[in-house]
C-alpha cells in the first residue's frame, strides 16, 4: 500500500467523522489546560475526581487544607453564658453538687435523650389511629380514541379534559398480630431506660463532683501539712545552730538540719504545683471553663460518715433495686425481647380499611364525530370502601433474618445485664470493705499523730536542753510529718469510700 492509498483512507474516514477527529485532538489539551489550571508552577495535579470537587480538597497528601473563612463555625464554640461561679466566695459541697447539676452540659444531653424517647412513644400511638390524606390531580389533557369512520369521520375520537380531580384516601390498620402492641411495649422500655440513665447521669455527676472537691481540699490540707512539716524542720535548724553556737552539736549535724528544712521546702512547692491539676478536675466536673477560679470550704466542715449498720449482703440486695443504671439494662432487655415478638409478628397478614371519595371538578368536550359536543360540564363524585388483606408470600427469608437478628441481640442484651450485676456486686463490695476499714484505720491514725507529735515535742525539749541527739530529732520530726499525712489521708480516704459506697448502690452522696 503506497503513501498515496494511505492519505487517501485517512481523508476518507475524517470526513465521515469530523466531529471525533476533533474531540480526539483537542480532548489531551483540555484536560491539561484543565489539570494545571489553579495549580502551584503549571504543575499537573491528578485528583482523581472532577476538577471542580477536587479544588475543595487540599492538593495533594502532604499540603495541609487551605480553610475559608470559618467563623460562622468557631462562633458557636464562644460561650456567652455568664459563668455561675462566684470568686469571692467560698463553696462548699452541695453548692458544687447544685450548680454541677443546673450547668454540666451531660445532664442536657441525657435530658434530651429522655425526651426524643418519650417523643418516640407518641410516635408508635399514633399507629393506632387512621390515616387520612388528601391528594389533588389537575391539568389539561387531550387523547384520541378509535372509532368507525360512519360515526367519525376523521377515523377517531378526541376528548378534550380540562379539570382537577382532588381525592380524600382514608387506611385504617385494623388487624397487624401485635405489631403495634410490641412496638409500643418496645418504645415504653426505651423510655424507661432513658429516664433512669438520666437519673443515674445526674449520680455520676454528684460522684465526680465529689471526688474532684475531695481532691482539692484534701491538696490544700496537704499543703497545710508540708507546711507545718517546714516551720518544724525549721525550727529543728534554728535548735542545732543554737547548740553549736554554744559547743554542743558539730557541723555536719546542723548541716543535716538545713538539708532537711530544704527537703520538706522542696516537698511544698512539690504539692502546691498539683493544686493546679485539682482546680482543673473540679471545673470539668462542675462543667465550667478551667478558667474560673473556684474557692472551696475545707473539707473538714463535712459530716463524718455514718457507721454501716447493714451487712454486705443487704447492701449489695439495696444496690440491685435501686440502681438505676442496673434497673436501665434490664429494661432494655425488655424491649429487645419486644423486638423479638415485634419480628414474629411479620409472619402473619395485616387487615385494613381503606377508603375513598373523590370528584370531578372541570370541563370536558369531545370532537371528531359528526358533530362536536362543545363543552360540557364533567363534575362527578366517585367514592368506595372496603377491607385491604395483605400477606407476604415469599420474600427470600428476610422475616426470619430479622427474627434471628432480634433474638442475637436479646441474648446479648441478658449476658450484658449479667455482666452490669456482676460488676455491680463486685463494686459494692469492694466499696463496703474499704469503708471498714478506713473506720478502723482512722482511730489508730488519730492515736499515731497524738503520739507522734507528743515524742517530737519531747525530744526537742530534750534536745534543746542537751539531753537527746539531734538524730533522734530528726527521726522524730519526720515520724510527725508522716503521721499528719497518714491522719489526713485516712479521713479523706474514708470521705471517698463513703461516697463510692453511695454511689455503687444507688443513693446521693450524704450532705451536710
Amino acid at each position: 500500500m503506497n503513501a498515496e492509498t494511505v492519505n487517501s483512507i485517512f481523508w476518507q474516514s475524517t470526513k465521515a467523522t469530523p466531529v471525533l477527529v476533533v474531540c480526539l485532538l483537542l480532548a489531551p489539551g483540555l484536560a491539561w489546560s484543565d489539570s494545571v489550571s489553579n495549580s502551584p508552577a503549571g504543575t499537573q495535579i491528578d485528583y482523581g475526581m472532577p476538577e471542580r470537587l477536587g479544588r475543595q480538597v487540599a492538593p495533594s497528601p502532604t499540603a495541609p487544607w487551605s480553610a475559608p473563612d470559618l467563623r460562622g463555625y468557631t462562633s458557636l464554640l464562644k460561650t456567652a453564658e455568664p459563668s455561675p461561679i462566684d470568686p469571692q466566695k467560698a463553696y462548699n459541697l452541695v453548692e458544687l453538687i447544685d450548680i454541677a447539676e443546673r450547668a454540666n452540659p451531660e445532664t442536657r444531653v441525657a435530658w434530651e435523650a429522655a425526651r426524643q424517647a418519650a417523643i418516640g412513644v407518641g410516635l408508635v400511638e399514633s399507629e393506632y389511629f387512621p390515616v387520612l390524606t388528601l391528594s389533588a390531580l389537575g391539568g389539561y389533557q387531550s387523547e384520541a380514541f378509535p372509532a368507525p369512520k360512519d360515526v367519525a369521520p376523521n377515523g377517531f375520537f378526541r376528548a378534550t379534559l380540562n379539570q382537577i380531580i382532588p381525592t380524600l384516601n382514608l387506611r385504617w390498620l385494623l388487624l397487624d398480630f401485635g405489631r403495634r402492641g410490641n412496638a409500643w411495649d418496645v418504645a415504653k422500655e426505651r423510655l424507661l431506660a432513658a429516664n433512669l440513665g438520666f437519673n443515674r447521669k445526674h449520680q455520676e455527676i454528684i460522684f465526680r463532683v465529689q471526688r474532684a472537691f475531695l481532691a482539692l481540699t484534701s491538696l490544700r490540707g496537704k499543703i497545710a501539712v508540708a507546711q507545718s512539716a517546714v516551720d518544724s524542720a525549721r525550727a529543728v535548724r534554728e535548735s542545732a545552730e543554737a547548740q553549736l553556737r554554744n559547743g554542743l552539736a558539730t557541723l555536719p549535724e546542723v548541716s543535716l538540719a538545713r538539708q532537711q528544712e530544704a527537703q520538706t521546702a522542696f516537698d511544698l512547692e512539690d504539692v502546691i504545683a498539683s493544686e493546679r491539676d485539682a482546680q482543673v478536675a473540679l471545673a470539668e466536673s462542675i462543667g465550667i471553663p478551667p478558667t474560673v477560679p473556684i474557692q472551696v470550704t475545707d473539707f473538714s466542715t463535712l459530716p463524718p460518715p455514718a457507721a454501716l449498720e447493714d451487712s454486705v449482703d443487704k447492701v449489695i440486695d439495696q444496690a440491685l433495686e435501686r440502681r438505676p443504671d442496673l434497673i436501665a439494662k434490664v429494661a432494655v432487655l425488655r424491649g429487645k425481647e419486644a423486638e423479638v415478638r415485634r419480628a414474629r409478628a411479620d409472619y402473619f397478614p395485616t387487615l385494613s380499611l381503606v377508603s375513598n371519595v373523590n370528584t370531578i371538578a372541570g370541563r370536558a368536550k369531545v370532537t371528531g364525530g359528526n358533530q362536536p359536543t362543545g363543552w360540557f360540564s364533567a363534575a362527578e363524585p366517585s367514592y368506595g370502601v372496603g377491607l385491604a388483606f395483605q400477606w407476604n408470600l415469599f420474600e427470600g427469608g428476610a422475616t426470619q433474618r430479622k427474627v434471628e437478628l432480634a433474638e442475637a441481640e436479646r441474648r446479648a442484651a441478658e449476658d450484658e445485664v449479667t455482666a452490669a450485676r456482676d460488676k455491680a456486686i463486685r463494686d459494692v463490695w469492694k466499696a463496703y470493705t474499704d469503708v471498714r476499714l478506713a473506720i478502723r484505720r482512722l482511730d489508730v491514725a488519730a492515736a499515731l499523730l497524738d503520739a507522734s507529735q507528743k515524742s517530737y515535742e519531747s525530744i526537742l525539749e530534750s534536745y534543746r536542753r542537751g539531753l537527746e541527739t539531734l538524730t533522734n530529732l530528726l527521726a522524730a520530726r519526720r515520724e510527725l510529718s508522716r503521721a499528719r499525712f497518714v491522719d489526713l489521708d485516712t479521713r479523706v480516704q474514708l470521705l471517698n469510700a463513703s461516697a463510692a459506697l453511695a454511689f455503687t448502690t444507688g443513693m446521693p452522696p450524704p450532705g451536710p
